[in-house]
């Protein structure tokens, strides 16, 4: 895939005012939130491109729409409103199947399935949570900030639940098991992690073990504010499913007491469970930015912004392309399941359609198209992930080993090297005496042989 092709494929201009969430399920599937109080589905049809359901609009709700999401397990949809509801629809019918109420009727600013689909979380303007069960009785009620909390979001595996505020602070939550136990004080904080507000976060899919222990997992989390700045995380986390017998902490990576430490202006609290480092501050934008979606193979990210761009960069913080099109704010973006396109929402009141491949019509079947990383990629038993590098998330054909104990691209961490890291990790942010790399012989061997195994002309004995 070459972001550098990306081109506008379609334009949806039904609203009648502001768009400001999008969904995808699947890889051609669409629903879009208004501050027109409607909820619209799409769908794919080769010939039109993405037209709308019949049973499109969804009226249910009294104000504005704030977030759209689809169960992971699909057929149900939920949309969330300053009306303090959020509604759940039937989507082969396109029915109202649950109303949810807000505790004390706040206005909400976003909602969220759990990975599993068993739960679902919203958030208020009051900085509070609450969390429905399956059977959507409400689980938990808590006050997690003191300001608005426009921005939730969850690891890919549902180990962490994250929360964020309009006064920039982050907090984290070790959430096994699925909101088994209720949620209590964060077990890792990030205050000031983004000057005047965070106004959206995601997590990458793709999970790392730190080889110096076998335990930590690290996890890479994007965020965007008010301050124009994207900011890259690495979160570190001891989940006590992974060894019951051993104690959690005490790692290079997570201490074993609580401890204050910092990343520029932003104060990280850690816990002996979790911990989190900046590993990039990334002057993104000309104004605030709105949204910083990753793509399910963690090869890009993507950001929206109040100054009417779309940016499009590689896990090393390079901008690869700008999207310009809108022509007022990017509020919304999401990214369809085989990375084919993106869509983004605007104040304009339109939904553009980017073609991520270069190679899409209207014509297309999208279900079909993907790139050769992401068909790999969906393999997931198939290719180990050590086969790709920590840092791109891509298929290593020169694998190497760095002081910290990873395996990296040789090309990738010589970059990060090069740039404002010279003896930096970019896993685990700690300084390293040497950026000498040997090369991990046994490992590209294994990778030629995969790459037989699929293609023996291409890669032959």
């Amino acid at each position: 895939m070459s972001a550098s092709k990306t081109k506008i494929l379609q334009k949806l201009t039904v609203n009648t005012s502001d768009v400001t969430s999008l969904d995808f399920y699947g890889s051609s599937l669409l629903v879009t939130g208004s501050s027109d109080k409607t909820v619209r589905v799409w769908r794919w049809n080769p010939g039109h491109g993405f037209q709308e359901a019949s049973y499109s609009p969804l009226l249910g709700h009294r104000y504005g729409v704030t977030s759209v999401r689809v169960s992971p397990k699909g057929g149900v949809l939920a949309s969330a409103s300053v009306d303090g509801t959020v509604i759940l629809w039937d989507l082969n019918n396109g029915e109202i199947s649950h109303t949810i109420m807000q505790e004390f009727g706040e206005s909400i600013r976003a909602c969220i399935f759990s990975p599993n689909g068993a739960s679902i979380v919203s958030s208020d303007d009051n900085g509070s949570v609450c969390i429905w069960g399956q059977d959507r009785s409400l689980k938990c009620h808590l006050k997690v900030h003191d300001e608005a909390v426009h921005t939730i979001a969850f690891s890919s595996d549902s180990n962490i639940f994250l929360t964020a505020c309009t006064l920039g602070n982050v907090r984290l939550f070790a959430v096994g098991n699925d909101f088994e136990k209720a949620l209590s004080s964060a077990d890792c904080s990030i205050d000031a992690a983004h000057d005047m507000g965070v106004l959206s976060a995601d997590f990458c899919k793709i999970v790392h073990t730190d080889p110096a222990d076998k335990r930590s997992l690290i996890y890479t989390l994007a965020t965007c504010g008010t301050d124009h700045f994207v900011k890259i995380w690495r979160v570190f986390f001891m989940s006590g499913n992974i060894d019951e017998q051993q104690p959690r902490g005490g790692t290079r990576l997570i201490p074993n007491t609580p401890q204050e430490h910092f990343a520029g202006q932003s104060s990280i609290y850690s816990t002996g469970v979790m911990n989190a480092s900046c590993a990039q501050t990334i002057s993104a934008h000309g104004s605030s930015v709105t949204c910083v979606r990753f793509n399910p193979t963690g090869t890009l990210l993507f950001s929206g912004s109040l100054d009417k761009t779309i940016k499009i960069w590689n896990q090393q913080g390079t901008c690869l392309k700008t999207l310009t099109h809108h022509s007022r704010y990017v509020n919304c973006l999401a990214v369809n399941g085989n990375s084919s396109v993106v869509a983004s929402g605007s104040n304009d009141r339109t939904v553009a359609i980017w073609d991520l491949t270069g190679n899409l019509s209207l014509d297309s079947h999208i279900s079909d198209a993907r790139s050769l990383l992401f068909s790999m990629a969906v393999k997931a038993v198939d290719l180990p992930l050590d086969f790709t590098c920590p840092i791109t998330h891509e298929l290593m054909r020169d694998p190497v080993y760095a002081e910290d104990g990873f395996t990296y691209e040789r090309a990738a961490i010589q970059e990060w090297f090069a740039r404002d890291h010279p003896t930096v990790s970019p896993m685990t942010n700690l300084e390293l005496s040497t950026a000498e790399l040997v090369e991990n012989g046994k490992l590209k061997q294994r990778i030629e042989e995969y790459l037989r195994t699929l293609d023996p002309q291409q890669h032959p004995v």
